[in-house]
């Protein structure tokens, strides 16, 4: 039978598309470990902690905007043209190739969108929320988007930036509000992540997880409050609610700054542990709010941080591994894309034959947990 909870009342915001983006050029991570073991010549023991890593991701190819991997050092484009790959490419060099290519891949994700909702009227669009942490310029690639694809001048932009993976949810938070107070709303919200340009030559265990994982996606996705299927017919998702969780003690843990040459990850190797030890308060936090029992969630979607976060959690929560698929799939597939990642789940998820109440998860520095209730309709 059909629990009607009580935060479930008649207005409802609906996630109707996701379209997901890679750039063009994509390798293998046998082909990326091979590029490291080039170029860190280095003694026998960073070369074994380097393919235990790679060996042991549980990823299999990776996008991105830099070519250079499966090239010779005479045919870089990125990187300099030498077997040391210094002097490393600088934070400016990296973010004029972000400028470029956010704009070109934004808008064709964007396009897409349009191609995947014909009954869309554009011009209808009302709100658009950009979302990246992996580079920076004004105006952004916000403003390409609507000058390129024609959207009304009168569109509503915000920007949410350098937050890290966990980044989807406040845009989505903050779609779904709008939505509850414009009826009328539609937002449109684009994530961008370049992960790839801040590959860091160093032997720093944390900054070698992290060249490991991370990778370059684009999504575009429409959500309003619209209840019929003028937009997009069925499946779509509601989205119920959220919920955000800071963890104690644990800042240090994951984080994110700026450097001379590129943006520096520190990604430590007990994150997984950190995550899975508070998962159970997230969750008493969760259902505190919702009054939602974890037993009544049929769907999972996990941001797939990492194949040890995956792989503590599902039994964390009293799940299973088949449970937690379209994670699996998409780091096995893509990799780590911050922001991105997690849409590229929930696209999995409405794309699949599969419906009920989801939940969903996404973490980041800070260590901020971002939680949310959803449910395919």
């Amino acid at each position: 039978m059909y629990v009607k909870y009580p935060f479930m009342n008649n207005k409802k915001v609906y996630l109707h598309q996701i379209a997901t983006h890679l750039p063009k050029a994509s390798f293998s991570q046998e082909t990326v470990l091979k590029f490291m073991l080039d170029h860190f010549d280095d003694t026998d023991g960073k070369h074994s902690f380097l393919k235990k890593i790679y060996n042991n991701s549980a990823v299999s190819k990776r996008y991105s905007v830099i070519e250079d991997y499966d090239k010779s050092p005479e045919e870089y484009k990125f990187f300099p043209k030498n077997a040391t790959l210094k002097p490393e490419p600088s934070t400016f060099q990296r973010n004029e190739l972000y400028i470029l290519e956010a704009s070109r891949l934004s808008i064709e994700a964007v396009k897409k969108l349009l191609n995947e909702l014909p009954r869309l009227d554009k011009n209808k669009i009302t709100h658009i929320i950009t979302v990246s942490c992996t580079g920076f310029s004004a105006p952004g690639f916000d403003f390409d988007i609507i000058k390129e694809l024609g959207l009304n001048l009168t569109i509503n932009r915000f920007h949410l930036g350098f937050m890290g993976c966990f980044a989807a949810f406040p845009a989505l938070k903050l779609a779904r509000n709008i939505c509850l107070s414009e009826p009328d709303a539609k937002v449109l919200v684009v994530n961008v992540e370049l992960c790839s340009l801040h590959f860091q030559l160093s032997s720093d265990p944390d900054i070698l997880i992290a060249n490991s994982l991370f990778a370059d996606g684009i999504t575009a996705a429409l959500i309003s409050s619209e209840v019929n299927d003028t937009i997009a017919s069925a499946p779509k998702i509601v989205m119920h609610d959220f919920l955000s969780l800071l963890i104690p003690g644990s800042d240090e843990n994951m984080t994110w700054k700026i450097g001379e040459t590129g943006f520096k990850m520190r990604l430590s190797s007990y994150v997984p542990q950190i995550l899975d030890q508070n998962m159970n308060l997230v969750m008493a936090e969760f259902k505190k709010k919702t009054s939602i029992p974890i037993n009544d969630v049929e769907l999972w979607a996990i941001h797939p941080g990492g194949r040890a976060i995956l792989d503590r959690l599902y039994k964390t929560l009293g799940s299973v591994k088949e449970d937690f698929s379209p994670s699996y799939d998409v780091l096995n597939e893509y990799g780590n894309m911050s922001s991105a990642t997690i849409m590229f789940v929930l696209a999995r998820i409405l794309e699949n034959n599969k419906k009920g109440r989801i939940f969903t998860a996404a973490f980041g520095p800070g260590l901020t947990v971002e939680t949310g209730y959803l449910e395919k309709i």
